[in-house]
């Protein structure tokens, strides 16, 4: 077999074979040249120190993250909102270091001490966290998946170098190491040496991350290999992430000691996640043979991320694709237990993907995580266990919001049937406002029986004003999120691969919500007028509670009426374009 002459697009691979990666390498050009028994690119004058492939493949994450960029002003708007996040996380390290940096914190000081235990934990969460987010929320992007180049021919061990490298070489990490770069000048006034170090400990930090970061992702996605197994890994994964990130809010109200903290501190110095935080106090103290064997222990495990990596990609080649069982059920399901109506069927549909797909259940255990996380909290604040339901409508709403997207090219088949917009708006409001009152309402008395509110009447009162509030919130929430799903959408992981998403879309993830949740609350603006005018008139006790009660509900049913009818109308409208962008959605899995 010999190489083509150029290698053919992403998206159509055909006519490349496995021997290619024998016969050649890619040049800048594209090119497939040959190599030399060496192994290097003799034909095309290779790169000196850079393998064509990994070049290409950095290339090609910017050309799709740029081209990503002309297809909706949403992206656009969203990438300029995370490199305002960027630029103000570089800023903040920047203004901390030059901060506290003057101040001589030598080792071995109480000073010295206390500041190599809040970097070194700090750092540790810090990692722990970013990385339980990356396996969660962000994924592998789709568009560099190391699947996506099985057709090539490229060597494995090449594509694995090549991918890492290029995620190097993303936005992400860039920002990471300006980040860690500009809270190296902390440790001016200690050291010089612990400056150097700590500089030049910014790209490890990255490196290890990304290193571990991708072997995770290959692995969970391996190893779940079904459907079901990966939607239940990822229900699971939330959790962990959500309590990782509690982690230093529950070491700090839990009254432990700073002796405690400093131990702590010295064997997460020793893992992974700490080992690179801690190598400039090893180098200010001239522990240089622990630093030594830290950076040691470091190499193994980017070598150990590797292998992984290396043996997923291999692995799935020679057992991936391999079918499932079939699942036989009678009957037509819930479609029997909804009115027989366009919109019944719509919200028999809805409830149907409801119940098999991990992306949209996970984030039914939200509201609880949220309740766990306030019963952490030390026992004088027990109350604000209340922030679970009045947090919970907005949650259980955030799944509405890109709910067409989440519908995929399904929803072709309502535009060939001919469904109007307010039907489908309103079989799917259906849905999610029965599984609303009913979370809403459960948790809400879950609160009382922790809180012991109900013993008395005015505490009883005032629970009772929070659910009414809640409910009203999530009312909006849903009433908005009809309106807004047509217009402000972004692609989303396939429902077999929930750990992955897009190329360049990662942004738009949490602008577009960012969005939904503001105007949500601005919708519940008279609720809060209405009480304010209550008050003023001198209305207390029951007159004040039904007030604002009642100007909830309400509020909540107009702004869900309102937004059900706009809805309908802008769906309506936008129905082939909607279909447009879904098929985009759908080539970017």
């Amino acid at each position: 077999m010999t190489a083509p002459e150029r290698v053919p697009d992403i998206g159509t691979p055909s006519g490349v074979t496995a021997g290619t990666a024998k016969a050649g390498r890619i040049d800048k050009t594209g090119r497939m040249g040959k190599t030399d028994e060496n192994g290097e690119n003799g034909e095309n004058g290779g790169i000196p120190g850079a393998s064509n492939t990994t070049v290409t493949l950095i290339r090609l994450r910017w050309m799709l993250t740029f081209a990503s960029l002309k297809h909706a002003p949403q992206r656009v708007i969203a990438t300029v909102a995370s490199l305002i996040f960027a630029v103000c996380l570089v800023a903040a390290a920047t203004i901390t270091a030059m901060r506290f940096g003057g101040n001589a914190m030598p080792a071995g000081t109480h000073a010295g001490d206390l500041l190599n235990t809040s970097v070194v934990l700090g750092g540790a969460v810090a990692m722990l966290g970013v990385l339980l987010f990356q396996l969660m929320y962000v994924g592998q992007a789709s568009a560099m998946d190391p699947q996506k180049f099985k057709l090539f021919g490229i060597d494995d061990g090449a594509l694995t170098r090549g991918l890492f490298i290029a995620g190097m070489c993303g936005s992400p990490a860039i920002c990471g190491m300006l980040a860690l770069f500009a809270f190296a000048p902390i440790y001016r006034g200690t050291s010089a040496a612990m400056t150097v170090v700590a500089a030049v400990s910014a790209p490890v930090t990255v490196a290890v991350l990304l290193a571990m970061s991708k072997a995770l992702i290959s692995l969970f996605t391996l190893l779940a290999d079904s459907r079901r197994a990966r939607g239940w890994l990822y229900i699971v994964s939330m959790p962990l992430c959500f309590f990782v990130l509690q982690l230093p809010n529950m070491l700090i109200s839990s009254g432990v000691k700073e002796v405690t903290y400093a131990k702590y501190a010295a064997v997460a110095a020793w893992t992974p996640f700490g080992a690179v935080f801690q190598l400039p106090f090893d180098a200010g103290q001239g522990r240089w043979g622990l630093l030594v064997a830290r950076l040691a222990m470091i190499a193994v495990t980017c070598l150990l991320c590797y292998r992984a990596c290396l043996w997923c990609l291999r692995r799935e080649r020679r057992v991936g694709g391999r079918a499932g069982a079939a699942q036989m059920r009678r009957g037509i399901g819930i479609f029997a237990r909804v009115p027989d109506s366009v919109s019944g069927a719509i919200s028999a549909r809805l409830a149907t993907y409801l119940r098999r797909d991990p992306r949209q259940l996970v984030m039914y255990a939200a509201p609880l995580l949220v309740l766990v996380a306030m019963l952490l909290q030390p026992e004088g604040v027990r109350n604000v266990v209340w922030c679970a339901p009045l947090m919970g409508g907005l949650m259980l709403a955030a799944i509405e919001g890109n709910g067409v997207a989440y519908d995929g090219l399904g929803f072709t088949l309502e535009v060939l049937s001919g469904v109007r917009g307010i039907d489908d708006r309103r079989g799917r409001v259906r849905v999610h406002v029965v599984i609303m009152l009913a979370y809403l309402t459960l948790l809400s008395a879950v609160c009382m029986v922790m809180t012991g509110t109900w013993r008395h009447e005015t505490s009883l009162g005032m629970s009772v004003m929070v659910w009414a509030l809640s409910v009203g919130l999530g009312l909006c929430a849903i009433g908005v999120a009809e309106v807004i799903s047509p217009v402000f959408m972004y692609p989303i992981a396939p429902a077999d691969r929930p750990f992955s998403t897009p190329q360049g879309h990662a942004a738009s993830q949490v602008l577009i919500p960012l969005i939904h949740v503001f105007v949500s609350m601005m919708a519940l603006l008279p609720t809060v007028l209405i009480a304010i005018a209550i008050v003023v008139t001198g209305v207390e006790g029951f007159g004040l509670l039904l007030g604002v009660v009642l100007a909830a509900l309400l509020n909540g049913v107009g702004v869900l009426v309102l937004g059900m009818w706009l809805g309908g109308i802008v769906l309506g409208e936008r129905q082939l374009t909607v279909l447009v962008h879904l098929r985009d959605f759908a080539s970017l899995q």
